[in-house]
Parts: C-alpha cells; sequence; structure tokens
C-alpha cells in the first residue's frame, strides 16, 4: 500500500479512535452527574476534551503550515495539553470504576458461593446430629387416633390429665401422646432440614466462586514485577494502580494518530506523490523550430548591422 493511500486511511483511524475514547471519557461524564442535566453536560465536556486532544495538535500543525498568527498555534497548543490532563483523568477514572466493579462483582459472587456452601455443610451436620424418626405421617396417625378417644376431650387435649369428677387419671396416656408430639416435631424438623440442603445443593452445583478478570491481570503483573508467585495486598494495588494508568495513556494516545495522518496528508501541499519505482522517465527531445523571418525584420536586422560598423 502506497503511503499516500495509507495516510488517508489513517485518518479515518484517527477519528474512530478519537470517537472510541471520547464515548469513554462521556460514558464517565455521565456517571458523575447527579441528574439528567448535569450528566448530559459532563458527558458532552469531557467527550469534546477527547477531540481536543485528537485534533489540537493538528490545528497547531495547519496554523504555522498557513502563516497563521502565533496566538493561533499557542491557543492550539494549550487547548490540547489542558484537554490531556482532563482525559487522562477521566480514562484513569473510567479504568479505575470498571476494575473495581469487576473485581467487587467477583468477590460478591464467591461471598454467596462460599455462603451457600457453610449453610450446606451446617445444614448437613444439623441433620445428622438430629436421631433418625419415623415419617411424620406415621407419626400423625398415632396421635390421630389418641385425639378421637373420648377421655382425650376431658383431658382438654391433655392439658389436664387428671380431670375432676372422672375418677380416673390419664397421665400415662397423656405423656404418650407428649412424646408422640416431640417425635412429630423432630420429624418435621429432619424433613425440612432435607429439604433445604437439596436447595442448597442445587444452587451449589449450579454456582461457582467468582472470577476477576481484572484482579486475574494485576496478580499475574504484580508476580512479574516482584517476581513473587503470592504478592501481597499492597503490591498489587500499586500494580492495579500501575495498569490503570498505562491504560488510560494508551487511550489518550489514540487521538495522536491524527496528527501523523496529517503529516503524511499529500492533499495539503507539503508533499509530493513519489514516482512508481517501475516507471522509466524517458526525456523528450524535440526538432529545434525554424524561425520564421519577414522582410521588415531583416531590414532592421541590416540597419543595426551598418550603425555598429559606422
Amino acid at each position: 500500500m502506497h503511503i499516500d493511500t495509507m495516510a488517508k486511511r489513517a485518518k479515518q483511524v484517527g477519528f474512530v479512535a478519537t470517537a472510541i475514547t471520547s464515548a469513554v471519557t462521556a460514558r464517565f461524564g455521565w456517571l458523575q452527574g447527579e441528574d439528567v442535566i448535569t450528566s448530559i453536560v459532563y458527558a458532552v465536556g469531557l467527550g469534546l476534551a477527547s477531540f481536543m486532544v485528537g485534533y489540537g495538535l493538528v490545528f497547531a500543525w495547519e496554523s504555522r503550515k498557513r502563516n497563521m498568527p502565533a496566538g493561533v498555534t499557542i491557543a492550539s497548543v494549550a487547548i490540547f495539553a489542558i484537554a490531556v490532563i482532563v482525559e487522562v483523568l477521566s480514562h484513569v477514572g473510567a479504568n479505575a470504576s470498571a476494575r473495581s466493579h469487576d473485581m467487587a462483582r467477583a468477590t460478591e459472587q464467591t461471598n454467596a458461593y462460599a455462603d451457600t456452601r457453610n449453610q450446606l455443610d451446617q445444614a448437613r451436620a444439623d441433620l445428622a446430629a438430629i436421631r433418625p424418626t419415623r415419617a411424620p405421617a406415621a407419626v400423625s396417625a398415632d396421635m390421630a387416633r389418641i385425639e378421637g378417644a373420648k377421655w382425650f376431650s376431658n383431658t382438654s387435649g391433655c392439658t389436664n390429665p387428671n380431670p375432676a369428677g372422672s375418677g380416673r387419671g390419664y397421665g400415662n396416656s397423656c405423656n404418650k401422646y407428649n412424646v408422640l408430639k416431640g417425635e412429630l416435631a423432630t420429624a418435621q424438623n429432619r424433613m425440612a432440614l432435607a429439604a433445604k440442603i437439596d436447595q442448597l445443593a442445587g444452587t451449589s452445583a449450579t454456582s461457582s466462586a467468582g472470577h476477576s478478570v481484572a484482579l486475574a491481570q494485576t496478580k499475574a503483573v504484580a508476580s512479574y514485577a516482584t517476581w513473587n508467585t503470592n504478592p501481597g495486598a499492597d503490591d498489587q494495588a500499586k500494580t492495579n494502580m500501575a495498569i490503570t494508568l498505562i491504560l488510560a495513556l494508551y487511550f489518550v494516545s489514540l487521538g495522536l494518530v491524527n496528527l501523523v495522518a496529517q503529516a503524511f496528508d499529500p492533499e495539503d501541499g507539503t508533499t509530493t506523490a513519489a514516482q512508481p519505482s517501475a516507471e522509466i522517465v524517458r526525456p523528450q527531445f524535440r526538432k529545434p523550430s525554424t524561425p520564421v523571418v519577414d522582410d521588415l525584420s531583416w531590414a532592421k536586422a541590416i540597419e543595426q548591422a551598418q550603425r555598429k560598423i559606422a
């Protein structure tokens, strides 16, 4: 591909790159607003900073090339410098926000998974600590037979095992009934724990601990930086800060593609297209033209010659 064609493509790439960086800064500005109006203002303002970075030096280049007043060039460079600071801060904030959100989401998922596992282990331990019983339906059937007896109503549901005027007590029968009530409560508790275990086991089987791409990258880079397979929290924090800044500088530098493309642009008159290497330039030979002289010209020439001789 010829350099002139590449320059034209570079202009297109530069605009796309500037638009991408502008989208990132605009989104960061939008998130800072406390209402719709301030969100729009921040989004538009920070988005324009990316375009000032992308085209500020292009304006300075064109102003010098066209011999415009020095103030125009100075203003363009000043706008570019301020916009660079604003865009770096915006991209640092956007990158830090995105990476922190990724890490926090992974931590939340990991905590939820660990909590489910802990609840499952606790439920299994509680179930193992309860002695096995009959099924609740069988216990309920025995209790129903007792509740159907005439004496059961006379004792007010075994709340008064020795009713006055009955001539006899029902303490043993009521003790048996109360034992059945305890057995039913235990059976129902075991059934509830079994259902909880099934639910937690299903949740645990379909979930996993959280994974953070940003955290994995941070740990890997920190390991290389410290030459330690298990870098500490302080080293990881510093590494994350460095990665965030490097990513911000990269996005900001994308705008400089516009200046490079402008420098190689053949349409601005500062460069000339190169001759194809395979083309041979041949000299053009022409026959000398024969001058056409009339009588008046000859007469004037003879007169001038005679004057010189005299």
